[in-house]
């Protein structure tokens, strides 16, 4: 079998990426090109070949059928591609390089859809399976391990009686048990079941204390035998499964007598300011906590070194009481000395203290450690950042701080895709390599190409960016930035050529408020129905943020304030307007797991200064799409030309509510509606319609954010335009 039609290779990001798709029109690609080595692009498979196919395991079938749909969506895409050249051309094409390179190296990608991936990767699970350098595996359930020499199988149950809340200790009783949760997996010999029964009893007893059962009694009985009347040579299992049977008497709830607190040198600490008070129940978690506070209290006003010196506990079985005594050893007060780092390879150490910026003389902070260490993991150049004391003060009476990093893999290839029935098909790649000059400067290059299968190919969508960045410019909570980009944007208000340079500096200011100031210049060739106009604009973009959100990708609370401005000059009758908008998204948790969650955003923008006619109409709002008005086409809530098509408009407004709630740990539901559109004046709201959309979606959670699916039909039908949208995507729609 020939299987030339398919060569797809990464590998280390010092190689090239190759990719390779031909098509000779009139001839189909070979279905079954399973002797052809492909490594899918996450770096998850080398060699995958039919080995294992014929092997019948679920596993390998999948495997299989992964190889069997890469040539099938490849083909279509090359098809569809080839069918949109041979209507023009009317002849043979061949796909290896020049303007659609970027296409073919990116359509394999079209497997795995939204990923970011670090070479070389050695495995992920996914979906069920495990992605290995080997192959693909379905990841089994638990059971009985093979490998155990002499497994002892097991049953076990649980019985609980006495005082309090008796169902909800049973809950804590279950978690905590061993016994009951690894019957699946039997321990080795009479001995591994003695030794897990034990420890399995010293679990029971503590989760009794954390639920202040002092009293409560823990027996566990192995085939009608008291566990400590078994002898370790004891045959368990001669008749089967041994039968355990764990019984539990939680006793009485005890309560906090006269808790006290004190220092070394005996002064007192209010333990009530820890949710320790006299009479309330005696649970050995608020012990735990108060004793953690107190430690970070200290810690906080300057004593690196404060511990739990001791610790005493009485329970009064008469009275059904436990008296708590703690003492702490503040040890030196301490203001932040002299920063060593280890560690660091390929960074420069200097400039990792720099960016850690931590104060040196003020008083010791665990506050401005845990600041100095989201700076450092900011770069984007560390797998883990840990800053910590020194064991011991200077002479000087400071004390000396380390910080401890393990460096990432420098170089980075992503890709992702997202999808819909009104925008096509889109695919973006990057290739990221950081530290290029020692002190975590990044170079970036990005391209895309959108709208796929909805126009035709001299009608989609390009962009090729360079974007430079490099922390600690003008101090370690700034970011110089720059980029040079070209553009192809064909959409059915305009038709855009363009090529811009930016250049700017963000500064963190506080863990919540950020800004930015840059300089833009973009030379355009626009082509609308009134005719073809080329336009030099300079402006000066200017961003400020507020952001408490918990999760960027999947937030359940807090808010997102993004305020933008936009002045420009145009060499178009030198036209002067000020592009502003702003956007404010609010998400609240209706309970303490977060698995219900109401978002919110409102959205609005205005142009103030030149006449419409000489604004490039690129520069003007438009409204709906997957991020706007759902239901509604991109661009196609809005006011329409002579020519029926979007004209776009000098404001905006939008306004979205959405409820979501987590179904398991890893689906969710969401219901939305979305309204607003494009105006005519300058005022959001008026001088043209409102469009509403409404619909629902199914979220994939994954450790990277949801991989959306969203489905939305238009409440105001729009002549021409589909009767509903369908949206794919990764992370929430905001």
């Amino acid at each position: 079998m020939n299987c030339h039609a398919i060569a797809a290779v990464i590998g280390n990001s010092d190689t090239i990426v190759k990719s390779v798709l031909s098509y000779q029109f009139g001839k189909k690609l070979p279905l079954p090109c399973r002797c052809v080595p492909i490594r899918l692009l996450a770096g998850f498979t080398e060699s995958v070949s039919q080995n294992g196919c014929e092997s019948g395991s679920f596993g390998a079938k999948f495997q299989c059928v992964l190889l069997d749909i890469a040539p099938v969506m490849i083909e279509y895409l090359c098809m569809w591609f080839g069918m949109q050249v041979f209507e023009k051309k009317r002849k043979s094409v061949r796909f290896l390089a020049g303007r659609h390179f970027l296409f073919a190296s990116l359509a394999s990608t079209f497997l795995i859809g939204s990923v970011a991936i670090v070479t070389p990767a050695s495995a992920l699970d996914l979906f069920g399976y495990s992605f290995t350098a080997s192959g693909i595996k379905e990841i089994e359930a638990s059971k009985p391990s093979e490998d155990v020499p002499d497994p002892t199988p097991y049953t076990a149950n649980l019985t609980v009686s006495g005082q309090g809340d008796v169902e909800a200790l049973r809950k804590n009783l279950e978690e905590a048990s061993i016994l009951l949760g690894k019957q699946e997996n039997p321990p080795s010999g009479s001995v591994g079941l003695l030794t897990r029964a034990r420890a399995d009893r010293k679990r029971l007893v503590g989760a009794l204390f954390g639920a202040a059962h002092y009293g409560g009694v823990v027996e566990i009985k192995i085939n009608g035998h008291n566990l400590d009347e078994i002898a370790l040579d004891a045959d368990l299992k001669s008749s089967g499964p041994a039968s355990i049977s764990i019984n539990v008497d939680t006793g009485p709830v005890f309560s906090f007598s006269q808790p006290k607190a004190v220092t070394m040198d005996g002064a007192p600490i209010a333990l009530d300011a820890y949710d320790i008070r006299a009479g309330d129940a005696a649970r050995s978690s608020l012990v735990l906590e108060a004793e953690e506070a107190i430690v970070k209290d200290y810690q906080s006003r300057g004593y690196p070194f404060a511990r739990i010196e001791k610790r005493t506990l009485e329970a009064d079985h008469k009275i059904n009481q436990l008296d708590v005594s703690l003492m702490l050893d503040p040890g030196q007060q301490a203001r932040f000395g002299r920063v060593t780092v280890e560690g660091a390879e390929e960074v420069d150490a200097t400039f990792i203290a720099q960016q850690a910026n931590i104060p040196q003389g003020e008083l010791y902070s665990p506050d401005q450690i845990a600041k100095a260490t989201k700076r450092l993991r900011t770069l984007g150049v560390f797998a883990s950042v840990i800053i910590r004391p020194a064991e011991t003060l200077d002479a000087d009476g400071s004390v000396p701080m380390i910080i401890e990093v393990k460096e990432r893999k420098h170089r980075t290839i992503g890709a992702g895709i997202t999808a819909g029935n009104l925008d096509g098909v889109g695919m973006e790649g990057f290739w990221t390599t950081r530290n290029l000059f020692g002190r975590a400067e990044s170079l970036r290059f990005e391209g895309s190409v959108s709208k796929i299968g909805q126009n035709s190919i001299d009608k989609l969508d390009y962009h090729l960016a360079l974007l430079f960045a490099k922390p600690g410019a003008f101090g370690p909570s700034s970011v110089f930035d720059a980029k040079i980009a070209a553009d192809i944007n064909n959409s059915d208000a305009f038709e855009k050529r363009a090529i811009s340079g930016e250049m700017g500096v963000s500064h963190q200011f506080s863990e919540q408020i950020s800004g930015r100031a840059g300089v833009k210049v973009e030379y355009s060739r626009l082509k609308e129905s009134s005719g073809i106009s080329n336009s030099l604009l300079v402006s000066t973009p200017l961003e400020l943020s507020y952001d408490s959100r918990d999760n960027v990708l999947d937030p359940s609370e807090g808010i997102h304030l993004l305020l933008k401005t936009e002045p420009t000059i145009s060499n178009r009758n030198k036209a002067k307007f000020v592009k502003s908008s702003v956007s404010l998204s609010a998400y609240q948790a209706l309970d303490d797991a977060k698995r219900f969650v109401i978002a919110g955003r409102v959205e609005a923008g205005t142009i103030l200064g030149a006449s419409r006619a000489d604004i490039p109409k690129d520069r003007l709002f438009f409204a709906g799409g997957g991020n706007s008005i759902r239901g509604y086409a991109h661009q196609a809530a809005g006011p329409r030309g002579t020519d029926g098509k979007p004209s776009g408009g000098r404001s905006f407004t939008t306004a979205s509510l959405e409820a979501r709630v987590k179904m398991t740990d890893t689906i969710g539901l969401a219901a939305f509606v979305d309204t607003g559109g494009a105006f005519d004046g300058t005022k959001p709201g008026k001088n043209g319609q409102w469009f509403t959309g409404v619909g629902a979606g199914v979220r994939y959670l994954t450790p990277i954010g949801p991989l959306r699916a969203d489905v939305a039909i238009p409440l105001k039908k729009i002549k021409g335009e589909p009767q509903y949208g369908v949206y794919l995507g990764l992370g929430q729609a905001f």
